[in-house]
């Protein structure tokens, strides 16, 4: 799994960063833990999945670059405004995904 470098993550979820990390990584994640991702096909800037998914190995095996952690969905939907927002004034553009793509060191 790759986990973007400066991870974004909502308020919910700061409280238990590490232990949600960890269950995400050992297949436990609860079911209100949502994860914003970079998008597997070519349409999308970002996609909010259920971590939930991560326990089936297609999942886990093709989940994309994870750069926010949220619980809950609404909490999600905010992570989402928030980057977009956080992009569109650093680089004029809401072009998240490529963003992400050049400021992850892949």
């Amino acid at each position: 799994m790759e986990w973007y470098e400066n991870l974004y993550i909502g308020n919910n979820a700061q409280k238990k960063k590490h232990s949600l990390i960890r269950k995400i990584e050992s297949e436990k994640a609860p079911l209100e833990v949502f994860l914003i991702t970079l998008p597997s096909g070519q349409r999308n800037q970002l996609e909010i999945m259920s971590a939930w998914n991560l326990k089936f190995w297609y999942h886990r095996k093709n989940c994309p670059m994870i750069v926010g952690l949220a619980c809950g969905w609404e909490e999600a939907l905010e992570l989402v405004v928030q980057i977009t927002e956080e992009v569109l004034e650093k680089t004029g553009s809401v072009e998240l995904k490529n963003y992400f793509l050049n400021h992850s060191g892949a």
